[in-house]
Order: structure tokens, then sequence, then C-alpha cells
């Protein structure tokens, strides 16, 4: 897997002024109302679930060039923003102009989060270009699925276990009576909690197929744990094709 973000401060965008962070910060307070929001406090958060979020978040948009992890007090512990950046250090949004994005509320940092903020409240670094052959199919998917389903601005519920035979039998019980229908897919990726797990139903294209008011067919959860069975059929991928 290619890196997407830094393995420590050294890797930091040192060229980033005053007023540019000042603006990064007025921008994110202003629009965090509609920023995703993760409503569960955390104990604690570590670096490796920060810097993960921007591998599997990371938007399909040409202009994204740099990741910018925000912190600011709280009156429950710290808040984290992430967001993402151009080239001019500007927030990168979507077509109805909130940004892409999350922001959670945790009562502690891992001992490497705190080393890598060390007293700063703002940290930007560069992302290196994406070039993941093979994973096309299913990063072209997460993007249909997730701006689809985006404007609901809430979390998918959360499942202490999900298996493979419930995951086919979704396929099999829900299937809508759509004719364009031709197969189902099953999409993984990190989540804080767990694993965020998509099934959506696909054209033979593997376009999403959708209802008439435009909304996909489909579910999202998150389950703290996959059973044996479901890890084992997605081995080293994070997409399941059922035909």
């Amino acid at each position: 897997m290619v890196s997407w973000f830094p393995k420590n401060s050294s890797n930091r965008d040192q060229t980033i002024t005053r007023e540019a962070e000042q603006q990064i910060v007025a921008y994110f307070n202003k629009w965090s109302p509609r920023i995703l929001a993760i409503p569960e406090v955390q104990t604690v958060v570590t670096f490796d679930q920060v810097m993960t979020f921007f591998e599997t978040d990371r938007p399909a948009d040409f202009t994204v060039y740099k990741g910018v992890i925000i912190r600011q007090e709280h009156v429950e512990g710290q808040l984290l923003g992430q967001v993402f950046l151009d080239q001019h250090n500007r927030i990168v949004c979507r077509k109805d102009g909130t940004p892409y994005g999350r922001q959670l509320v945790t009562k502690s940092l891992d001992k490497k989060m705190i080393d890598y903020f060390k007293d700063q409240g703002l940290s930007v670094f560069k992302l290196t270009d994406r070039n993941l052959p093979g994973d096309g199919f299913h990063q072209d998917v997460f993007v249909q699925f997730g701006e689809l389903l985006r404007d609901l601005m809430k979390l998918p519920q959360v499942i202490p276990v999900i298996t493979y035979e419930e995951t086919i039998k979704y396929f099999v019980s829900t299937r809508p009576n759509d004719p364009r229908i031709k197969k189902g897919a099953i999409l993984r990726k990190y989540h804080i909690q767990g694993h965020q797990i998509s099934q959506m139903f696909l054209d033979k294209n593997n376009e999403l197929v959708c209802d008439p008011t435009g909304k996909p067919y489909g579910r999202q959860l998150v389950a703290v744990k996959l059973d044996e069975e479901l890890l084992d059929t997605f081995g080293n991928k994070n997409v399941i094709i059922v035909e």
C-alpha cells in the first residue's frame, strides 16, 4: 500500500504562513456545523487512526494536495478536525460548498499524537500521489456511494459483529425489482469504531443503481468486528463482488 501521509513531523509543510493557518482555522470554524461529526466522545485517539483517515477518505478530487489536522480545546477534552487542502492552502469542498473531512471529540491523544502536535494547534502536510493499481474500481464506487449519502450527515448504525452469511442474505432478501441490477458489491474501509461496511447493487458497467428519487439501493453500517469467513473473503482487498 502506498503511504499518503507523513510518518513524522519533518514531512510537515514548513512553507505555510501564519496568515494561511488563521484562514484555514477560520474557515473550519465557519463550516464546522456542516462537517461530518462522530457523535460519540472517544476515550483516546491515536496517531495511526488520524492518519489512516486521510488514506481511506481522501476524496476523488484532483485539487486535493494536502491534509490538515486542527486541534481545539473542548469541554469534554479536545476537538480534532481533519480536512483537505489544495495547493494554495484552500479547503477543498464538495459542489454544495461543504468541506470534505470530519471532526470528533476525544478525551485524550496517544503519545505519538501528542509528540506530533507538540504545542501546536494545527498541522499541514503534503499528500503523495495516489497510485494504487487495481484499486480504481472500488475507490470509484466508494466515492459514488459516499457522496450520494453524505447529505444525510449522520453515521450509520454500529453493530458488534457482521458475518459473511448476513451480507449474502442481505443481497438475496432485499434485492430491488430493478432489471438494471446485475451484481452486488461489499466494500469496507477503516472506521474509528471498527469497519465501515457498504453494500450496494451495481449494473453491468459497475455503476451504482439508484431508485427513482436518486438514492442508491443498499446500506451502510459500522461493525466492530467481521467474522472469520468475511475476513478471509476480503483477504488483502477492500471489495467483494457478488454475482
